[in-house]
This record gives structure tokens, C-alpha cells and sequence, in this order.
């Protein structure tokens, strides 16, 4: 049985590897021994605990005084 954290690390570990190189979620998912009926399943319960958030502009305050932080991706 995976857990959810194994389903999380093999979503991270697609978008960051497999999906650039033009490779299935499928296909990663079984050349990582995964079950993709699995991991989809856990994929629509998860997609339901995803916001969508809107950022608007940077608070006048940290333009005026020039402290804006620094972007982390």
C-alpha cells in the first residue's frame, strides 16, 4: 500500500523530471512501480484540496521603503 506521502513525492519527482523530458504520468508511474490507477485515485482526492490563489500587486509599504522580498519558487 503507498501512502500519501509516496503519491506526493511521485507527483514532485514527475513534474520536475518526467513531465520536461515529454514523459506520460502512465508511463512514470509504472517505471516507478507504481499502479497508475492508484495514483490517480489519490490524485483526484488531492486536486480537491488545492485553492487557486490570485496575488494583486506588492503592499505600499514595502515599495516606499524598498524592503521587497526576495521570490522563492
Amino acid at each position: 500500500m503507498f501512502s500519501e506521502k509516496d503519491f506526493e513525492r511521485l507527483w514532485f519527482l514527475y513534474k520536475t523530471e518526467g513531465e520536461p523530458k515529454g514523459v506520460s504520468i502512465n508511463s512514470f508511474c509504472i517505471s516507478n512501480n507504481i499502479p497508475y490507477t492508484a495514483f490517480y485515485d489519490w490524485f483526484k482526492k488531492a486536486q480537491k484540496k488545492v485553492v487557486p490563489v490570485e496575488v494583486e500587486g506588492i503592499p505600499e509599504e514595502l515599495i516606499r521603503t524598498g524592503k521587497l522580498p526576495k521570490l522563492a519558487y
